[in-house]
């Protein structure tokens, strides 16, 4: 398997989970994490990306919960920006509820994974989504959509 450099924006505002998932990502080979706190930063970090094209990320792992704009809003921003809307964005979020799983894929959302308690567990998510942009952004068994149950 040929591993490209992939640039990973990680929206996440809680510092125990931010932990967790650049913990999974730095052992990744060619993997390079940067990181919004918030949407807004994320839309802003999005805007600069796309005239520096070494800071436009392959992927997004955006979290649902954040303060105040939510993830579903900067994802539906992204999905709204011709510039943006192809970029692949993965919603990793502790919500487990089905409306939410529903209401991200209908803004566009290319994956959705809940966030597991456990640590182990969560990080093996974290490598597997991140593993699967690397390998190019077609690559894998679930189309942009679609989501494993």
């Amino acid at each position: 398997m040929t591993t490209a450099a992939v640039r990973v924006l990680v929206v996440e505002d809680d510092d125990d989970h931010l932990f967790l998932i650049r913990r999974s990502l730095k052992d990744l080979a060619g993997v390079t994490v940067d990181v919004a706190r918030t949407g807004e930063q994320a839309l802003d970090h999005l805007r600069r990306g796309r005239f520096d094209s070494q800071a436009l990320p392959q992927l997004v792992l955006l979290d649902l919960k954040l303060p105040r704009l939510d993830g579903l809003e900067v994802l539906a921003r992204i999905r709204a920006d011709a510039a943006l809307r192809s970029l692949p964005v993965v919603v990793l979020t502790s919500s487990e509820r089905e409306e939410d799983r529903e209401q991200a894929l209908r803004v566009g959302a290319t994956w959705y994974v809940c966030k597991p308690v456990d640590g182990a567990r969560f990080r093996a998510e974290v490598e597997q989504v991140a593993a699967r942009w690397a390998r190019g952004p077609r690559s894998g068994p679930y189309p942009p959509g679609r989501v494993p149950r």
